[in-house]
């Protein structure tokens, strides 16, 4: 067969899809014509239809340079592949030479008007819009994109709706949509236009992840997968819902397939190092933490907050210090970097206390109002904060409520079972102080028990709602709830892992005369000479004699004490009492 038959059958064999014979023709071709432009561009074609978009831009770039002459759809298919790769510089500089060497091109004018939009080049990217409509005023695309980038929703979303046809309109009206409802309607337009577009299935998969919709969005990507096996956003976006769902060898198998396609996208390694985290493979969770830094460099908050997260685990404080401080500077509105910041330093205390005040009082200077700052400072000093508990409390469990089910895990805390153990039969009304995400609650379910939870942080009773193990949940500080309510009603009144944010306990105590109560508190020193105190860790401890002397001032006629370790913190555990008083 003449090579012109075989360039002629491999075309044939491609424009059917099957992909894999037409490659093994074209690789036979090379063999005898290594410099043949066409066969280089039409191999390109089909990495690029596969998802290989670093193959498919050496071949490419191996098409222009045994090209005779420029050749412009050589550089608008390099460019395309460029953008797949989110290489937007390499991509611009490609679809230049594509509408420079063929300026009638409306396709280079389109994409590359998309390319100087991502870049925030608005000006740029209208220019080029407008000049792909010059050459066609019919050209949908173009128009589309020239509304979006220009967030002229108006005209938009008249297009969509008035052309059930307009891919592109109702594509582009699916991402600039405010709610979630229009943007689904417009994206299933789309998708009825074209039912196998990956880019419209990734983001109903997006729409669905974020609404929850694990198993729906979890079925579009394997869609997207079975359309293109190495569609490196469906294989990571799968790979961060097992991730999110729990399931950490199915997370990691997915963001090691997509290791297999590229190494560069950070976030895949931020993803993957929380994987190992969470396994306790430390050394191979720092080593994926580190190369995301390498990759994104110190700009990006989460992934220096992430990293100094595990050398906080392995005790390497001031270097995890420094980066968070690092990630604080960039997002001074994300207070879990406060916090973290907050959690470092007391740990760093417990090993070097001088060192620890000295970086406190730093922090002070630089952020005066910040009141974790102002807390771990008091805590090293011993002084009491009494102004800023409660909204401390606040800020605090408002900002740690999604993770403090698997945080009371890890610390092995083991309060409310110590508490079922010594209580024995539970049943009644119960009232919980300070009832957080309902651990408590979850504990008691199934048992004859009507819990009413109280407590002051809006984000900790979301999460206990969803629980539905409470009667009723009140969003209150306790000293304020137990003023303006009778609790005579309760049979019970528990109140764990509370106390300790309060000092002083007799506004406290002064409201339950009458009552059955549990609760614990932090074990404080006696030869300090005082009733409590503000400890670096941001909690109060209390001493024995303080609460013998609230029996005694209230009138508590039955006192038991029991010591515990209360939970793990920086390794070591924390001693404290489980009380009951009637």
């Amino acid at each position: 067969m003449s090579y012109d038959l075989m360039f002629q059958k491999a075309i044939d064999l491609q424009n059917m899809g099957a992909l894999n014979e037409a490659y093994d023709i074209y690789q036979k071709i090379l063999e005898v014509m290594p410099y043949n432009s066409d066969v280089w561009n039409l191999m390109g074609l089909i990495f690029q239809s596969k998802g290989e978009d670093e193959k498919a831009v050496d071949c490419f770039l191996d098409a222009i340079k045994y090209s005779k002459k420029p050749f412009s759809w050589y550089y608008f298919n390099l460019g395309l592949s460029y953008m797949a790769l989110d290489k937007k510089v390499e991509a611009k500089e490609a679809l230049r030479n594509a509408v420079k060497y063929s300026p009638e091109l409306k396709e280079g004018w389109n994409y590359l008007g998309i390319i100087e939009g991502d870049l925030g080049n608005i000006g740029e990217a209208v220019k080029c819009f407008s000049k792909a409509l010059e050459i066609d005023i019919e050209y949908k695309d173009a128009r589309a994109n020239l509304c979006f980038y220009t967030n002229d929703k108006e005209k938009l979303f008249y297009y969509a709706l008035a052309d059930d046809g307009d891919f592109r309109a109702n594509f582009n009206a699916g991402k600039l949509a405010d709610n979630r409802d229009d943007k689904e309607k417009f994206l299933l337009r789309a998708l009825k236009i074209d039912e196998f577009n990956r880019d419209v299935l990734l983001k109903l998969s997006e729409l669905k992840k974020e609404n929850g919709e694990y198993k729906s969005a979890l079925t579009l990507l394997y869609k997207v997968l079975n359309l293109e096996e190495n569609n490196i956003n469906a294989i990571l976006g799968i790979a961060d819902i097992y991730l999110l769902e729990g399931d950490l060898e199915k997370s990691q198998k997915f963001y090691l397939k997509s290791f297999d396609i590229r190494r560069d996208l950070y976030g895949a390694h931020l993803n993957y190092g929380t994987v190992l985290y969470k396994q306790n493979r430390l050394s191979e969770a720092l080593d994926e933490y580190r190369e995301a830094v390498r990759l994104q460099g110190a700009q990006n908050a989460e992934v220096c907050y992430n990293l100094a997260l595990l050398l906080k685990d392995v005790g390497e404080y001031e270097e995890a210090l420094g980066l968070m401080f690092n990630a604080h500077i960039k997002d001074r509105e994300n207070k879990v970097f406060e916090i973290g910041i907050a959690e470092t330093l007391y740990e760093l205390y417990l090993k070097n206390a001088e060192l620890a005040l000295k970086i406190a009082i730093n922090w002070q200077k630089f952020d005066e109002n910040n009141i974790f700052s102002k807390r771990i400072l008091l805590g090293m000093n011993m002084k009491e904060d009494i102004l800023n508990d409660k909204e401390y409390a606040k800020k605090l469990f408002d900002e740690f409520s999604s993770t403090f089910d698997d945080t009371i895990k890890r610390l092995e805390s083991k309060i409310i079972e110590r508490f079922i153990a010594l209580k024995g039969e539970i049943k009644g009304n119960i009232l919980e102080l300070g009832c957080g995400t309902g651990i408590f609650g979850e504990a008691l379910k199934g048992k004859n028990v009507q819990i009413l939870g109280v407590d002051i942080s809006s984000g900790m009773l979301k999460v206990a709602e969803k629980k539905k193990v409470y009667s009723k949940l009140v969003e209150d500080d306790i000293e304020s709830f137990l003023i303006k309510n009778d609790i005579k009603e309760f049979d019970l009144v528990v109140a764990f892992d509370v106390f300790s944010y309060l000092g002083s306990l007799e506004n406290v105590f002064k409201n339950l005369k009458g009552n059955e109560i549990w609760f614990s508190v932090e074990k404080g020193d006696e030869n300090l000479g005082k009733d409590y105190y503000l400890e670096a860790s941001g909690r109060y401890k209390h001493t024995l004699s303080y609460l013998k002397k609230i029996k005694e001032k209230f009138a508590f006629k039955e006192m038991e004490i029991k010591e515990l370790v209360l939970r793990l913190e920086a390794n070591q555990g924390v001693e404290g009492y489980l009380i009951k008083l009637k």
